[in-house]
């Protein structure tokens, strides 16, 4: 694909965080891109700061209906699209003996059949343009951890649906990737500042697992990889090894963990009033 002047791009979750900064990265290379977001006074806004290189649309991914309109809406709009980054999602943290059931299926609602409902819709599109697709997943489909395991399996999941939907798209000539982050300086991670056992979790992570990475270098990463429609998307370099030796570090990774427990649990029954 080159550079993204002159393309056009859909982003979803584009409010705020890692989805905004891409949207705006994008038209300030030259892209048009239209911003999807659920709430929509901050993806009005979002898009009303970027110039006329951006346009909003209103719509809650895990609704098929409102997704299916809005990227209709866009192709009408843009005229093509050239490149789809489905990274809305939400985090739905809580250990699986307390967590409200609602509450974990709601986050495997909007990030995976979300990001469905996103990726067979844009499809058609992709393949009339040969476009691009970007499938926002993390580190922790490699690498799960307590606490987090509607959002590490919803991950796992979106990661595997990349993997399947390359296979079945290259011949169109389509390519997917997966972009895979660690703790990235948004919104999404000030919220876990508020929730103590969420915090003790972390804290038993390794150093560089468990540190904030800057926003804006895994923005530069992620556009980086439109550009050169690649199969694979990591910020920061570390989770390349991460990812490479899933099988091998993964079990000798929670030993520490494993100790954090006792404290993470009694934190979240304070939490929960139990």
């Amino acid at each position: 694909m080159g550079a993204v002047k002159g393309r056009t791009a859909i982003v979803t979750g584009a409010a705020s965080g890692l989805g905004l900064g891409i949207a705006r990265s994008l038209v300030q290379r030259g892209a048009r891109v239209a911003l999807v977001d659920v709430d929509e006074a901050a993806v009005q806004a979002a898009a009303a700061s970027m110039g006329d290189g951006a346009v909003a649309f209103t719509a809650d991914v895990a609704d098929r209906a409102a997704i299916d309109r809005a990227i209709t809406a866009a192709a009408e709009q843009l005229g093509t699209i050239d490149v789809v980054v489905a990274n809305a999602g939400i985090v739905g943290s809580g250990l699986v003996e307390l967590i409200d059931p609602e509450r974990w299926a709601g986050t495997i609602e909007v990030n995976v059949l979300g990001t469905f409902h996103t990726v067979q819709a844009s499809l058609p599109h992709l393949i009339d343009s040969e476009g691009y697709l970007l499938i926002v997943a993390s580190g922790f489909a490699a690498a799960p951890g307590p606490y987090t395991s509607a959002y590490a399996a919803s991950k796992a999941a979106v990661e595997s649906l990349g993997r399947s939907l390359r296979i079945e798209v290259h011949h169109k000539g389509v390519d997917v990737g997966v972009a895979y982050y660690s703790f990235l300086d948004t919104p999404m991670i000030d919220a876990m500042t508020t929730d103590p056992a969420a915090m003790r979790a972390r804290a038993a992570m390794p150093a560089p697992v468990r540190k904030t990475y800057s926003l804006e270098a895994a923005v530069g990463a992620t556009v980086a990889g439109i550009e050169r429609r690649a199969d694979r998307v990591i910020y920061p370099r570390f989770l390349r090894a991460q990812l490479l030796l899933r099988g091998f570090l993964g079990p000798r990774s929670e030993g520490a963990w494993r100790k954090a427990m006792p404290e993470v649990e009694r934190l979240s029954r304070e939490a929960a009033g139990r």
